[in-house]
């Protein structure tokens, strides 16, 4: 990825741009962090965010998992734990995933961060009993390179993308998949759109028209070519939205909320969660119309 988008990317996630200001999902701190794996001493771990009556259930839960964007290079868990805990609140196990980067962990991008996002969600299935976890409802999600790897997750099958030392007879495949303005362009061999093919898990993408490092076309085509094989795919464009647009962090970020409403809708259509969304949009926060502040391909 350019440096130019690198910069970018610090720019908008690094600092007190998106420092909370108000209480609300951007408040709340995880419940737990588990370790999903460990790697040359090294522990990968889950920020964890609980359900409401998690310790006293006795049934299973969906998951939310999701990973950080930043290039493959930087980012963090904590970037995600708005919209984890906004899913926590939906009745879900909702975790934000750390997972090796190239300059802190001397590692090979994305290859390993594939390795790695496989290996966090075969976590959670493989101990699906003991963590409460319902197997059948694991939800995955990223941004900017985090989608990539959550759509690897989904796509990629080559047995060079798995970590042999996971179990891998445990499914790393998600039951639906969440993509906010991912960044796909690396190798042919990890890159999604080259492994489209039918029986996919239902896909829900976010874009921003203002994004420097993606084309709106470029993300039509994926969400084309998804329908064209006979997979659910839902693909919304933010006007005005930069990249990151979706991120939770700033409490009065419209797009954020506009995210939540469309996805919560999603994973309902499609038999993820039940009940009804949440109501955590604040005072003064708008709400985005159809045609006018956002385009709609379903």
């Amino acid at each position: 990825m350019p440096i130019t988008l690198l910069m970018l990317l610090t720019s908008i996630f690094g600092g007190a741009l998106f420092a909370a200001t108000t209480p609300g999902l951007q408040s709340v701190k995880p419940d737990a962090r588990w370790t999903y794996k460990k790697v040359d001493g090294k522990e990968l771990k889950l920020d964890v965010f609980l359900p409401e009556g998690y310790e006293e259930s006795e049934k299973d839960h969906p998951a939310y998992v999701v990973f950080h964007g930043g290039s493959w290079n930087a980012g963090e868990p904590n970037w995600h734990h708005p919209d984890c805990a906004y899913w926590s609140r939906r009745g879900m196990i909702a975790v934000s995933v750390d997972y090796r980067l190239r300059d802190r962990d001397q590692v090979e991008v994305p290859l390993t961060c594939v390795k790695d996002a496989k290996s966090a969600i075969r976590f959670l299935r493989g101990r699906a009993e003991q963590l409460k976890v319902d197997p059948d409802r694991i939800v995955v999600a990223g941004g900017s390179a985090g989608g990539q790897l959550a759509a690897a997750t989904a796509v990629l099958e080559a047995p060079s993308t798995d970590d042999p030392a996971d179990d891998l007879s445990v499914s790393c495949r998600p039951d639906a998949v969440i993509l906010f303005n991912p960044f796909f362009k690396c190798a042919p061999s990890l890159s999604p759109p080259h492994h489209i093919r039918a029986g996919l898990p239902p896909m829900i993408t976010f874009l921003g028209d203002q994004d420097p490092a993606i084309s709106v076309d470029g993300l039509l085509d994926f969400h084309r070519s998804l329908k064209a094989r006979g997979n659910a795919s839902e693909y919304y464009v933010g006007k005005g939205g930069k990249h990151g647009f979706c991120n939770g962090r700033n409490p009065q970020n419209p797009f954020f909320y506009w995210s939540l409403e469309l996805t919560d809708r999603f994973l309902i259509q499609h038999g993820l969660i039940t009940g009804t969304p949440g109501k955590v949009r604040p005072p003064g926060v708008g709400i985005l119309r159809t045609g006018t502040d956002f385009d709609a391909h379903r």
